[in-house]
This record gives C-alpha cells, sequence and structure tokens, in this order.
C-alpha cells in the first residue's frame, strides 16, 4: 500500500509577553521590603567619541565624579563603557538636555533598565536576600522563591507577566526594635556574630529575625561573605544553659529521676564514668534545688544528676521530640539540621554534658521553636517564615500558611512548672534579674557556653556564647524570644549580662508598640 505522506511541517512560536515584573515582597503590615523599579544608568560608545575631554567633563556633574575618574573608568572597556549603573532620577532629564546641547548623542547613552531596591536597608537583608543584575534571585527568599516571583512569561496576548507578590511573617517594627539590640550589643560587647528572633508563640510565625554582622542589600558589592550569612537560621553550636529547659523537660516526661528530693548543691557534682570520676562545677553553691530552682539559678549539678538518672534512651527520645535532630523548612534556600548524636555513640559523661548544653548541635531557629512545646498546649509548631502568596493582577490569595503542629510534647502540668521556673529567673536571686520589666511577667533562662575550639578539641582556649530564652507573657506566651552573641569581648561574658538586657529592652519596645500590655503594678 502507498501512502501520500506530506513531511513538511510548521511551527509558529506562540505569542508571549515581552515583560515580567517580578513580584514585590512585603512584611505582614503591607510595607515593602523588596519591589521592581526602573533605574537609569551612564554609558559610553568609545569608538563614537570624538572628544573624550569634552565627555567627561558635560556628564561629570550627573554622574558625581570628576572628569579624570571617567576617562580612567572607560579605559577598562574596549567599546561599550558603564560608567555609572545607577544615576539620581532627577538627573536623568537634565543630563539629556546636555547630551543635546554639546551634541553627544550616539557618543553618551542614557538607559533605562528594571531593578530591585529594598527600602529597609539592612534590616533581614539575610532573610530577603538579593537578585543578580539579570534579575534573578541568587541568596534569601529572593532565591528560594524565584519561581513565584519571576515566572517564564505567559502565552497570549497580553504584554506584561506579573510574579506572584509575597507577604512574609516579618514585622518591621519588631524587625526594627530587635536590630536595635543587636546593635547595641554590637557596640558594647564587640562580639564576632549575634543573632535573635522572636517568634509568635501562638502560631509559631517568625515575627524578627536579625543576624549580625548585616549589610544593605542596595550596597550588595560593599558586602562580605560573613554578613550575608544567617547566623538565625545557619549557624549551628553548643548552646549551653538556655538547654537545661528542655533537658528538666525530658526528665520530667520520662519520670524516672526523683526529682521531688531538693538537690544540695554545694558547688559541684562528682559522678562516676566507667572508672572515671567526674566533677562538674556551677557558678555558685546553689544550696538547697527544686525543679524551678534549678532554672532560676541555672544548677548545672541538679540537672546532671537528674538526668543521670533517666534512661539514655528515653532522653535522647524525647530531646528528640522537641525538634532538636531536625531542619525546618522555611521558605529560605538553606535548612541547617539540629544534632544529638544517638545514645550508642555516648561516652560515660556524654549524658551529663548534654544535660547543659554542649555535646550537641542545635541553632537559634531550633531553640525558639522547641520554646512552642513550652506553651500550655505542650504542641511543637513548625516555624512559618511566609505567610501568603497573592496575585497582583486581582489580589486572590493563592497560598496562605496554616497553623501546624508537628508533635504534641508535654502536658501542661510539666509546660506550667518550667515556666514558672523561667518567671523565678527574673526574681531577685536568679540569672535573669536583668531581663525584668514592670508589670509584665517576662520568663527567661539565661545561657553561657563554653565553645569547643576544633583545632585544638578544647574548651579551654575556645570562645563563649551568651545567650537568653525567653516567654513573654510567661503564664499564656504571646511571643519567644531568643538573643545570643557569640565571642564578646568587653567587660562581661554572660549571658544574664549581655542577652537578658536586650531581652527586657525588647520586651518594652513591644509594650510601646501596643503588642503587649502592661499591667499597672509596681516592679516585683
Amino acid at each position: 500500500m502507498l501512502f501520500n505522506q506530506n513531511t513538511s511541517k510548521s511551527y509558529n512560536n506562540p505569542q508571549v509577553a515581552s515583560q515580567v515584573v517580578r513580584g514585590t515582597i512585603y512584611d505582614r503590615n503591607q510595607r515593602i521590603l523588596a519591589i521592581q523599579t526602573p533605574y537609569w544608568g551612564v554609558y559610553l560608545h568609545l569608538n563614537a567619541i570624538k572628544d573624550m575631554q569634552l565627555v567627561s567633563e558635560v556628564i561629570a556633574p550627573f554622574v558625581q565624579m570628576n572628569p579624570q575618574e571617567i576617562q580612567n573608568k572607560a579605559q577598562g572597556y574596549t567599546t561599550y563603557a558603564q560608567i555609572k549603573e545607577r544615576i539620581d532620577d532627577r538627573m536623568v532629564q537634565p543630563l539629556l538636555d546636555a547630551i543635546q546641547k554639546y551634541s553627544l548623542r550616539g557618543q553618551v547613552n542614557v538607559e533605562k533598565r528594571m531593578g530591585r531596591t529594598y527600602p529597609a536597608q539592612f534590616h533581614a537583608s539575610q532573610i530577603i536576600g538579593f537578585t543578580n543584575t539579570e534579575g534573578y534571585g541568587i541568596e534569601g527568599i529572593e532565591l528560594s522563591e524565584e519561581a513565584h516571583l519571576n515566572p517564564y512569561p505567559e502565552i497570549g496576548t497580553a504584554p506584561v507577566t506579573y510574579g506572584q507578590d509575597i507577604t512574609l511573617t516579618l514585622d518591621l517594627d519588631i524587625q526594627y526594635a530587635l536590630d536595635v539590640q543587636l546593635q547595641q550589643i554590637a557596640d558594647q560587647h564587640n562580639p564576632d556574630y549575634a543573632m535573635a528572633i522572636v517568634l509568635d508563640a501562638v502560631n509559631a510565625d517568625i515575627l524578627g529575625m536579625g543576624s549580625y554582622p548585616w549589610y544593605d542589600i542596595n550596597n550588595l558589592s560593599a558586602s562580605k561573605t560573613e554578613q550575608r550569612r544567617n547566623n538565625a537560621v545557619n549557624l549551628l553550636y553548643e548552646p549551653g544553659s538556655v538547654f537545661k529547659l528542655f533537658s528538666l523537660a525530658a526528665v520530667l516526661k520520662a519520670g524516672q529521676a526523683q526529682t521531688s528530693e531538693t538537690f544540695d548543691c554545694d558547688g559541684s557534682y562528682t559522678f562516676q564514668a566507667g572508672a572515671s570520676r567526674i566533677t562538674v562545677n556551677c557558678t555558685a553553691v546553689h544550696g538547697e534545688v527544686d525543679e524551678r530552682t534549678m532554672i532560676s539559678k541555672s544548677c548545672n549539678g541538679a540537672i546532671v544528676h537528674w538526668a543521670l538518672q533517666t534512661d539514655a534512651k528515653a532522653f535522647y527520645d524525647i530531646l528528640t521530640s522537641f525538634g532538636f535532630n531536625s531542619s525546618y523548612d522555611i521558605g529560605l534556600p538553606s535548612r541547617a539540621r539540629s544534632q544529638i548524636a544517638p545514645p550508642s555513640t555516648w561516652s560515660g559523661r556524654s549524658q551529663a554534658t548534654i544535660s547543659f548544653g554542649q555535646e550537641l548541635l542545635t541553632s537559634a531557629l531550633h531553640l525558639a521553636t522547641a520554646a512552642t512545646a513550652l506553651c500550655p498546649s505542650g504542641e511543637l509548631l513548625q516555624p512559618n517564615l511566609i505567610l501568603r502568596r497573592t496575585s497582583p493582577v486581582d489580589g486572590s490569595i493563592l497560598y496562605e500558611r496554616e497553623r501546624m503542629v508537628i508533635q504534641s510534647v508535654l502536658d501542661s502540668e510539666t509546660t506550667s512548672l518550667i515556666r514558672s521556673g523561667m518567671l523565678m529567673a527574673t526574681e531577685d536571686g536568679g540569672t535573669g534579674v536583668r531581663a525584668r520589666v514592670a508589670g509584665v511577667d517576662v520568663g527567661v533562662k539565661t545561657g553561657t557556653a563554653q565553645i569547643l575550639n576544633p583545632l585544638t578539641n578544647s574548651y579551654e582556649d575556645g570562645t563563649v556564647l551568651a545567650s537568653t530564652l525567653a516567654m513573654v507573657p510567661i503564664d499564656n506566651p504571646k511571643y519567644i524570644i531568643y538573643i545570643g552573641a557569640g565571642n564578646p569581648k568587653g567587660d562581661t561574658i554572660w549571658g544574664s549580662n549581655i542577652a537578658a538586657p536586650a531581652v527586657a529592652n525588647l520586651v518594652q519596645s513591644l509594650v510601646s508598640q501596643g503588642k503587649l500590655k502592661a499591667k499597672d503594678t509596681e516592679v516585683r
């Protein structure tokens, strides 16, 4: 059989939008964090220039450079030289008039391009990230949400395709207040790095997240790698005494330790580990210590004593249920994983050491998130950074976060006991007294952790991390706050002196902003 086949095929390219406008990023109150904006740049056609001296003198006032600087910069190009990437919008028309006046058309170009503007500057800079010169996301939300912010051009007759708008859970008022505290810590204590988080205790929305040192996204070329690192999310470290909150919770939930019997702290605690006797020191003689005073006075001996009375696997499993062997997807490109080694690998002192926050790695995000399980419900919540995605065309909601319970960890009696110990820490004699705020019941756990020197495998010549974890108001928390500073070099190294006052200042800012209500009472 013979078939008459037409082997020729035709294909018509579909009509697509000629322009894609990148979506806008907002905070939860619809204040702009990142927006697409036009900008004007100045370029020279070197082969067309007849008098470089004249050209450089004409454009110098408009690009804020002297003529010699312009000539030196032009020497770095062969045919088409970028003299100024962005000029002030107010200079565009006067420059065009000057080009016309001196007949420099074809020699000098003023080109309009689309760029990205970040009104918050350095605030939340490591979260937002940035785009490259082609308009593609490189770091932060700009990278992780690239597909939504910067979609492919749509097929059809519409000339423009609009990317989705993204609303973050951040509250810029809280973010500003948080960053002020980090800057004050930097000015007074000169740490190598610092980080802070304010978490909504009810739904685990990240309301503020700061990482020091920071950078201005609008001046990206001046930034350094360490400034672009998000220490609150990606830095893993040994948390120190702040971790005692979760160790105590594990001890209480396991129900094997004799916590009803007060522990007598004489300033040190010695226990047998195989053939070795190991001594753990406290910062002071604490006397009789119960669960609450262990928190308020941060007694190493008591938590070690109770942890060693608890089955190792049960202790490990309960700590894992707080998220300390997991990573969290909050919409950022990277996901650091908290790490506690399994009991099968522990040495004779590991359980004791873990109980006061060493021999494990975690992050500020993990610590703040774990504290959601200390709220009355005892539920560990999934932290959120992206609140919603919407269409810029009709405003329809394309995605909205929901409160997500990862698992139920503790009963209300246990959480109440732990929070009451955190409240005691802000009372006279507690380590967190400098976090106290008039009229507001603040609960805290302070910490000063020795950081292992990986080169010498020693704590003796390592550095310290000063930190405080807070919940406020403590009876029914609305906010969870964590502040930490690494290797402070001022006149103190203690979390009680560095991070706790910053917590108090931040809580006072929340009161001033109307986000917390202070009671009409005097300071306790």
